[in-house]
């Protein structure tokens, strides 16, 4: 179950990322010096790796392998640091993804860090 609380945060922070990002990138041109894809092909890529967490953790259930989802973890814990708050202060507020990042990947893949650390069952109910 826990592993399925991993991905649907991930999902949604995706989902809020795909869903603000043109709107952002339109609102930030000009200030921000690093390349941006353009809104369409951001949500493509978005969708992709969504997808791909899915699969991670498809396997990590069926196949007892936790540490699949401790990527996904590890991965967004990151994420909400670099570049979600960063960004967030620089643009005046909010960057896409930013409440997912924090209320929700925050909160959900500390909790899997810190209850499954040793790599217990994926599913199991500690």
């Amino acid at each position: 179950m826990w592993a399925w609380v991993v991905f649907g945060a991930f999902a949604l922070h995706n989902l809020e990322e795909a869903l603000a990002a043109p709107a952002y990138f339109e609102r930030m041109a000009g200030r921000l010096t690093v390349p941006w894809p353009s809104p369409a092909a951001f949500q493509a890529a978005t969708a992709a790796v969504t997808l791909a967490g899915l699969v991670l953790t498809v396997l990590a259930v069926r196949f007892d392998r936790p540490g699949l989802v401790t990527v996904i973890a590890v991965v967004m814990l990151v994420n909400v640091l670099v570049p979600h708050v960063p960004l967030a202060l620089y643009s005046g507020g909010y960057a896409p993804g930013l409440v997912t990042a924090v209320l929700l990947n925050l909160p959900a893949d500390l909790f899997w860090l810190t209850r499954f650390r040793r790599s217990g069952p994926v599913g199991a109910e500690r």
